[in-house]
């Protein structure tokens, strides 16, 4: 049997390209730094400042949802305005008496109902046909072992 050799020259395996957690861009990709602004580690460790001060003025506030904590100092967030709730005050009714019933849907109703009884024919004669080869299976196989 022979012996399979992977030469792996090219490959630095000490090396790993962290990426944006936001942006999910590559530091190599991009000519922006990549800085850890808050307590995360891991792949969420690393993330643009633009990114990150773009998420914040997008959320209101400088606190990181992953580990809680405050994103270092030189980030800004621009507090959220409050939307305006708007009250109508209009009473809706809904009632199934105004429903007017049209030519089409009693010819529709009329087909699905025919077509109801006929499906309920074609049940009833699929069973007896059932009941009927299950009978004639057992008679047989009764036959088959010997009988009486």
């Amino acid at each position: 049997m022979e012996e399979i050799v992977l030469y792996m020259d090219d490959l630095n395996t000490n090396s790993y390209a962290f990426n944006c957690r936001i942006c999910h861009e590559a530091e190599y990709e991009s000519c922006r730094k990549l800085e850890s602004p808050c307590a995360c580690t891991g792949t969420v460790k690393f993330a643009h400042r633009e990114c990150i001060q773009r998420w914040c003025d997008e959320k209101g506030n400088i606190i990181c949802e992953i580990c809680l904590q405050k994103y270092e100092p030189g980030y800004t967030a621009i507090p959220k305005q409050p939307k305006k709730l708007v009250v109508l005050d209009e009473v809706v009714s809904i009632r199934g008496s105004l429903e007017v019933r049209r030519r089409d849907e009693e010819v529709e109703n009329e087909e699905i109902i025919a077509l109801t009884e006929c499906s309920s024919a074609a049940d009833r004669s699929a069973s007896y046909c059932k009941v009927v080869a299950l009978l004639v299976s057992a008679f047989l196989l009764f036959l088959c072992r010997g009988g009486p």
